[in-house]
């Protein structure tokens, strides 16, 4: 079943847009990562990602064991980590783009 990961964090730095490119390119590459989709609130300094994942064990491989030290190595606070079910019939009528696959690097 795919699960959805919610990260929101906290931060001040304004990532150059090259870096956040060769960061995504790594993040396509996690196994069983479908896609990402980044997130910025300028004005509250809260950036994030909603990713969508094969399965609950692939999406904790990186919002348990990679992602927050990723984040605290950058300065990041407040980090919060979340993991929602997705309901696949009623997504699909909302026309989500569950099958589309991370984009290869």
């Amino acid at each position: 079943m795919p699960v959805i990961l919610q990260v929101n964090f906290a931060t001040a730095e304004r990532p150059a847009s090259q870096a956040q490119i060769e960061s995504a390119k790594a993040i396509a590459q996690q196994p069983g990562l479908r896609w990402k989709v980044w997130i910025n609130d300028e004005a509250s300094q809260t950036r994030g990602g909603i990713y969508l994942f094969d399965d609950l064990k692939s999406a904790k491989a990186w919002g348990d064991d990679v992602l927050p030290e990723r984040l605290k190595a950058r300065g990041a606070t407040h980090i919060s980590i979340r993991y929602f079910d997705v309901n696949e019939d009623a997504s699909l009528v909302t026309h989500a783009p569950l099958l589309q696959r991370a984009a290869a690097a």
